[in-house]
């Protein structure tokens, strides 16, 4: 009977010799595994969008033209304030409020539909109030958000079927002593086809894993760029 009893034992030993570190790097190798097995598996049907090289530098050059023209103004995604209002600061440069409507479009139009656009013909749909910033207009922003600000239920990916996802987070900081140059990362991050892709709404909550969105960053790295 003891025999046996240390027949088990030793046989048994082999993993728990492992330390803790060495089980929890080796689990964390398999969960990343199969999340890249599941990522691979939603590229190969379909289910995932990421913007090709050339539609990523064309308009990465246009925005930065955007953000270095102090006459055009800078959109922030703000939840909860009234989409198309100025923030007020004394930094000489309008701040517009929006919500992601502003991110659809530019991965509607440029990806999808494959359109090129200039810094002056983007300034001049601004202008004409014709850059939808907000996916609906309430009752309190009739005077806010006028003509082509509101978007159509072409330019609402969601509506399509699709989650618009940002691979780094693009809240923007809190606080009184945010700068222009907070304004203008947040602006690069939020409509920089480089930080955008699309999923499938069925599998949506995959992007807001940090696990699967550093899978789609290094997709883009090695074959993209």
């Amino acid at each position: 009977m003891d025999e046996r009893i240390n027949a088990v034992t030793i046989t048994n030993a082999g993993p728990l010799c492992a330390t803790p570190e060495v089980n929890s790097l080796k689990m964390k190798q398999e969960i990343r595994n199969h999340f890249q097995s599941v990522f691979n598996l939603l590229l190969e049907n379909g289910k995932l969008i990421i913007p090709k090289p050339e539609s990523v530098a064309t308009w990465q050059s246009v925005i930065h033209e955007w953000i270095i023209d102090d006459a055009m103004p800078l959109f922030v995604r703000k939840g909860g304030e009234t989409r198309g209002s100025l923030i007020p600061n004394l930094l000489e440069r309008k701040i517009l409020t929006t919500d992601n409507t502003p991110a659809h479009w530019v991965f509607k139009n440029i990806v999808i539909d494959r359109n090129d656009y200039t810094k002056i013909q983007i300034a001049d749909l601004i202008e004409a109030k014709n850059f939808p910033i907000s996916f609906i207009r309430k009752k309190t922003e009739h005077h806010t958000l006028v003509g082509g600000m509101v978007a159509d239920k072409n330019t609402r990916l969601n509506e399509l079927g699709w989650k618009l996802a940002h691979i780094d987070r693009i809240a923007m900081k809190r606080g009184n002593k945010i700068t222009i140059e907070d304004y203008k990362d947040h602006h690069l991050s939020f409509l920089a086809l480089s930080n955008m892709y699309l999923i499938d709404k069925d599998f949506s909550g995959l992007a807001e894993v940090s696990l699967f969105n550093e899978l789609v960053r290094e997709y883009k790295n090695r074959n993209l760029y």
